[in-house]
């Protein structure tokens, strides 16, 4: 898509891995191709954002899924990245994205300011293929020498807290050591993991993690999941450093090729390290050989005679269903998660509280798949009923007023936003250039990023302007709003997993509260809209935030009403 003036348009992309990274690592890159798109005269027009998410993955990451969509339909000229692999770091992936490039004739430029070519590519995958594998090893054999030494890479096990001056060295908690026995001996004597967790919560005890991450300082929430483990999770019953060993290299993680998802192997009892630590033990071997006792014969119980729970052929991802993130239990108001599967393979979502902590009543589970097909029945008749669209434009003209009342404050967060947004370059250009990293530069970033967000937020709720908003002319109004809700259920039915048919209902759907119900019985919930939706935005365009204030107004109701929801 280039200008009449022959300069082409060009689109930015960045990318960093995990939670464990700084959020400024964004600002990096986007300041850093910027620059290089100015050095090549091109004109900037969108970028896209993917944060915290492995550049093995594809479908989880929607700032990707959106850049592969605009250059499916040319929407641009250029990508620029900082380097081949934030796109991806799968050679096979990055040699095909290349290929899909060069088919819708848009180029591709890293940092170096040159245009990419399969040479290019070839080598960076190459690289890729051979220099990773080497480092993974080279980590790999510094972790299991630490471990011959009696140390233990990684985090501290519940129960322990790392030695000062010591790095890879333990010693005993005390405090948290008398929690582990007591579980111990809790679960011998034959008491569910789910009670010992309700128990634990409900007296305020520190759960795991509570003491080791800032953000989660005083968390007093237990899971019953940490006490058990999960199929490959060894749980806190099954942690032989509580009985003085250290078991290092017993599993591997993989990444299976065809899903993107990574899977847990147990590795061959030849590989496996055990190192004798004495001075570790917590748990005596008696009460250690009991517990594990109960635990094979409660596994026999609930999955035969292998004691291990059968894998389903095909997992559904957690993030790909519509309803995921949108459903809230009706008794407790906490958000509910995929807890397992019915017997066609489709997702059921249970309240997480009851579920995983035991500190809610609601314990039945739903079936994801049921509860859409509904929902989307119920919408395509209630919010295409005439009473329906004379709410939404009642709505919508309420808010218009509200934007031109607001034009000075809408003003003065725009400025305010500009400010940050020069403010952050300035930083991440004073770190980029400098040998050391500040602390305090870094601090100074993330407070002017979360002030920005919260000034983005406030513009939102404020209305944007011009390029969503119709006139007050009931039938065009009604043409639009019919021709979203429709194209909407359309979508539903014909493919729901889509990241489009997703971001669609998320932006409609604030959330959906699900009530309890004897077992047979049609599914009670309550849908609460997102209003700003229904007066002339369009649906597939934007993604909504994932805290945003919930609209009080719900159009139809299945089951009980008047519930009240707070986010």
């Amino acid at each position: 898509m280039t200008t009449p003036s022959s300069k082409k348009t060009a689109v930015i992309y960045a990318r960093y891995s995990s939670d464990m990274q700084k959020a400024s690592s964004i600002d990096g890159q986007l300041l850093l191709c910027r620059k290089v798109a100015l050095r090549n005269n091109l004109d900037v027009v969108g970028e896209f954002v993917d944060a915290a998410k492995s550049g093995l993955t594809e479908g989880a990451r929607d700032g990707y899924q959106r850049l592969l969509n605009g250059v499916r339909s040319q929407q641009f000229d250029v990508v620029v990245v900082e380097h081949f692999d934030r796109l991806s770091r799968d050679p096979a992936t990055i040699q095909r994205l290349k290929q899909v490039f060069e088919f819708n004739g848009v180029e591709l430029m890293d940092q170096k300011g040159v245009y990419a070519t399969a040479t290019d590519i070839s080598i960076a995958s190459l690289y890729n293929t051979i220099y990773k594998p080497q480092l993974a090893e080279k980590v790999r054999r510094g972790h299991d020498n630490a471990v011959a030494n009696g140390r233990i890479p990684g985090s501290y096990a519940y129960g322990y807290r790392p030695r000062p001056g010591a790095p890879g060295e333990r010693v005993i908690d005390e405090n948290e050591a008398k929690i582990v026995l007591r579980i111990f001996k809790e679960y011998a004597a034959g008491r569910s993991t789910r009670t010992i967790a309700a128990d634990l919560t409900r007296e305020g005890v520190p759960s795991p993690g509570a003491t080791r991450h800032k953000n989660k300082a005083g968390r007093t929430t237990w899971n019953h999941q940490c006490i058990t483990g999960g199929r490959h999770g060894r749980g806190i019953i099954g942690n032989e450093l509580y009985i003085g060993e250290i078991h290092w290299n017993v599993r591997s993680t993989i990444l299976n090729p065809e899903t993107q998802k990574k899977q847990k192997r147990r590795n061959p009892a030849e590989r496996h390290i055990i190192v004798k630590k004495p001075e570790l033990r917590i748990v005596p071997q008696g009460l250690w050989d009991l517990a594990q006792k109960v635990r094979r014969v409660r596994a026999v119980s609930m999955f035969g005679p292998t004691g291990q729970p059968r894998r389903r052929a095909v997992s559904p991802r957690n993030n790909e269903h519509p309803l995921a993130g949108v459903l809230r239990c009706g008794v407790c108001n906490g958000h509910m998660r995929i807890a397992q599967s019915s017997r066609n393979g489709a997702p059921r979502a249970a309240c997480a509280s009851a579920h995983q902590r035991g500190t809610c009543e609601h314990t039945r589970s739903f079936d994801m798949d049921v509860l859409l097909e509904d929902a989307s029945e119920k919408i395509q008749v209630k919010l295409l009923s005439p009473k329906a669209i004379e709410e939404a434009m009642r709505t919508w003209k309420e808010e218009r007023k509200n934007d031109r009342n607001n034009g000075s404050e809408h003003n003065k967060l725009e400025r305010r936003r500009r400010v940050l947004t020069t403010e952050i370059e300035r930083l991440s250009y004073a770190i980029a250039n400098s040998r050391r990293k500040p602390d305090e530069l870094l601090k100074r970033i993330d407070e002017c990023d979360l002030e920005r967000e919260s000034v983005e937020e406030r513009l939102r709720l404020l209305g944007g302007g011009g390029e969503n908003i119709v006139g007050f002319d009931r039938p065009k109004f009604s043409d639009r709003y019919s021709s979203e809700v429709r194209r909407l259920i359309t979508a539903l039915k014909t493919n729901p997993k889509a990241i489009e048919t997703r971001i669609a209902f998320r932006n409609l759907i604030e959330c959906i509260v699900v009530h309890p119900v004897r077992k047979r019985m049609p599914y009670e919930y309550t849908p609460y809209l997102n209003s700003s939706a229904l007066y002339g935005r369009n649906l597939f365009r934007e993604n909504r935030s994932k805290e945003r204030e919930i609209s009080t107004f719900a159009y139809y109701d299945n089951g009980k009403s008047g519930k009240s929801v707070s986010s």
